[in-house]
């Protein structure tokens, strides 16, 4: 069996061209390098939250001149214990604050939730300090991966 050197160089290229691409590495830049690590969170902000209905307009003073402001794209009732608001940013609608308030086995309310942006390489985690929220912030390219089709 003859071996044709184009066909050869083709394969070659091919391989060499997949790969190369394969190799990217996805650059994304932190969001909130202007705000600092942890932040106080006034739990009047989560529970007034939780009252919004989808369509509103909100405008939250997280501190250190951050205002997250957005609308709720979404306010539902999951089960009879879990409520979960999603709001997304009007200065940038790929950024999104997500909080879910949920009532637990002896009646208390916890809530959980995040600041996320997947194009950003980070965001804030809503942290539960014995009833005192914080969001802290993470780097989100650490921990998610980029999908990418």
């Amino acid at each position: 069996m003859k071996l044709h050197p184009k066909s050869i160089f083709v394969v070659l290229l091919t391989i060499f061209t997949a790969t190369s691409f394969a190799q990217t590495g996805d650059v994304r830049q932190p969001l909130f390098a202007a705000f600092p690590s942890t932040i106080n969170l006034d739990n009047a902000t989560l529970i007034d939250a939780c009252t919004k209905t989808t369509g509103s307009v909100v405008n939250y003073n997280l501190g250190t001149n951050f205002i997250f402001s957005g609308t709720v794209i979404s306010n539902e009732n999951k089960y009879d214990n879990l409520q979960m608001i999603v709001i997304r940013s009007t200065e940038n609608a790929h950024t999104f604050f997500q909080i879910s308030k949920i009532k637990n086995p002896d009646n208390t309310i916890s809530y959980a939730g995040r600041i996320l942006n997947n194009d950003a390489a980070d965001g804030y985690a809503l942290k539960n300090n014995n009833g005192l929220y914080t969001l802290q912030k993470f780097e989100s390219d650490k921990i998610l991966t980029p999908c990418k089709f």
